[in-house]
């Protein structure tokens, strides 16, 4: 019987040291935190007014705007507007209207070039040996051509237009509008051929673009006499008489002398 007991008690201590669990190892000492794989989760605290602009906000691509360059007419640089931001060339009646102004600007550069000297010619008083009384009236003046004015007098984007254009074919016979003294007969720049009859000490008037001289300065002229031909000469872009009016050699409206 004590054998037996003996026996039992033996049993009973190996199936307690079965059942227990092993010591802990040194990595997994007291004050250590067991190690945790904790799946992400959503920031709760995140308000979610962020997150909804975050959602609106545009694209950098939906949100560019388009800008174009705008350039007065007669500036170099309006190359630069003939072609959108994004590549796209613009309708080619604005490449043809910017075309047609950038011309007539550097037409009027072209006869504003000639003012001074035209003055100083003028103002020389060519009516020291021809002299008449200054008519101001509207029938004072013969129109030099028959025709219809297609470009009136006045300022063209910062620049003056010192007469009128008249429409006429070329060849036509360009008159005298008032008796008078040749005081410039010949090439002058931008105005072509062109001739100015003074008729009193202050009044003048001029014809420009002639394709055919058929004066000379120091001639006394005639009301209604042939003194040139209409053309295309200096700078123009079609046939016509472009005709001034000038008082002391300052250019005047030719529409209140005709």
């Amino acid at each position: 019987m004590k054998r037996l007991a003996s026996g039992l008690v033996i049993l009973a201590a190996l199936a307690t040291g079965c059942g227990s669990e092993p010591p802990p190892s040194e990595s997994a000492k007291a004050g250590d935190a067991p190690r945790q794989d904790a799946e992400p989760t959503l920031d709760a605290s995140a308000p979610r007014a962020a997150l909804s602009a975050q959602r609106k906000k545009p694209s950098a691509a939906r949100s560019r705007a388009r800008v174009v360059e705008v350039l007065p007419p007669g500036n170099r640089s309006a190359a630069k507007s003939e072609a959108a931001t994004d590549g796209e060339k613009l309708p080619d009646r604005v490449l043809e209207q910017n075309k047609r102004l950038r011309r007539e600007v550097d037409h009027l550069k072209a006869l504003e070039a000639e003012q001074r000297r035209v003055e100083l010619a003028l103002g020389g008083g060519v009516g020291a040996f021809y002299d008449a009384p200054l008519q101001l009236g509207a029938s004072g003046l013969g129109w030099p051509v028959s025709g219809s004015v297609v470009s009136p007098f006045g300022q063209r984007w910062g620049r003056l237009h010192a007469g009128v254009d008249i429409a006429a074919p070329a060849g036509t016979v360009i008159r005298a509008s008032q008796d008078g003294g040749v005081a410039i007969a010949g090439p002058t720049g931008g105005y072509g051929n062109y001739v100015c009859v003074q008729h009193t000490t202050r009044l003048s008037t001029c014809y420009a673009h002639l394709s055919r001289f058929l004066t000379r300065k120091g001639a006394v002229v005639r009301q209604g006499q042939a003194i040139g031909l209409v053309g295309c000469t200096g700078h123009c872009f079609g046939d016509h008489l472009h005709f001034e009016t000038r008082v002391d050699g300052q250019p005047v409206d030719p529409l209140g002398y005709l």
